[in-house]
């Protein structure tokens, strides 16, 4: 119901039916500010490719929107995104990376998992919002500007059983415009989730690679390629380092991996981690 009336309001203000509002808080835009989308990074792209990462195809936002979805700018472990105690830090490496370096090539991510950032995430994944997941997406390929360009745009996949129940996959929605403004095709076939994994909030580092070992299975079109592998939210980074582990066994050449959100380190926000 809730995807039925994002289409039907798109039509109406396509149709200059109704006021545009903001994406994420629904407050009334004045004009058309776009959310920020990057310009074709990476390479070449094709026409079409550049008119689908353009900002017109990303929802509105507000000013007020605008500022708090303003990307985190530093103090960041630059290998997985962990947030150092002040973003007036230099980015340097953190402790986990140092003993235990990841099997991505490069990261990147958007903001911290919190305020607006939250809200959006959260109305993306459980309430089917594609507004939200476009919102999402033009901030992603925004901070994915430079990366080399990738042979395919891979989200993390959601089990069939999970994704019946959830109705979509809202990594998929939000990897359509870093795709686009790369230049790189959507590749949601190439990795799939065979084994029905609990979720993994509230379970700890080493109960998450527990809970993960074997639910991944890649396609053997990844043989000799780079990936961008996409996900909302990183925590611990097991999810991702699971998936990457699978393509790379499977023969890809490197995976650079992209996320919405990083969880803060600090404990008020452990419960409410994805």
């Amino acid at each position: 119901m809730h995807s039925l009336r994002a289409r039907l309001a798109a039509w109406a203000r396509a149709c200059g039916l109704a006021e545009v509002r903001c994406a994420a808080c629904g407050r009334p835009c004045e004009g058309h500010a776009a959310t920020p989308c990057a310009a074709p990074c990476g390479g070449q792209s094709t026409a079409s490719s550049a008119s689908a990462a353009s900002p017109s195809h990303a929802p509105p936002l507000c000013p007020a929107c605008t500022v708090a979805l303003a990307p985190r700018r530093g103090g960041i472990c630059p290998r997985c995104g962990a947030p150092h105690a002040l973003s007036t830090l230099p980015d340097s490496p953190c402790g986990h990376c140092l003993t235990s370096p990841p099997p991505w090539a490069a990261f990147r991510m958007h903001g911290l998992y919190e305020g607006t950032l939250r809200h959006l995430v959260l109305r993306a994944k459980f309430a089917e919002d594609h507004a939200a997941a476009r919102v999402l997406g033009g901030l992603l390929a925004t901070a994915c500007h430079g990366l080399p360009r990738p042979d395919g745009v891979v989200p993390v996949p959601l089990h069939p059983e999970r994704l019946r129940r959830r109705g979509c996959n809202q990594c998929l929605e939000l990897a359509r415009l870093p795709a686009a403004a790369l230049g790189a095709p959507l590749r949601p076939g190439w990795l799939a989730r065979v084994v029905p994994t609990r979720p993994q909030t509230g379970l700890s580092r080493r109960e998450r690679r527990r809970n993960l070992r074997g639910a991944f299975a890649a396609h053997p079109d990844v043989r000799g390629r780079r990936i961008l592998l996409v996900d909302d939210i990183c925590t611990t980074g097991t999810t991702l380092a699971r998936a990457v582990d699978c393509l790379l066994r499977a023969g890809a050449v490197a995976v650079d991996c992209a996320v919405a959100a990083r969880t803060p380190a600090h404990p008020a926000h452990a419960a409410r981690r994805g």
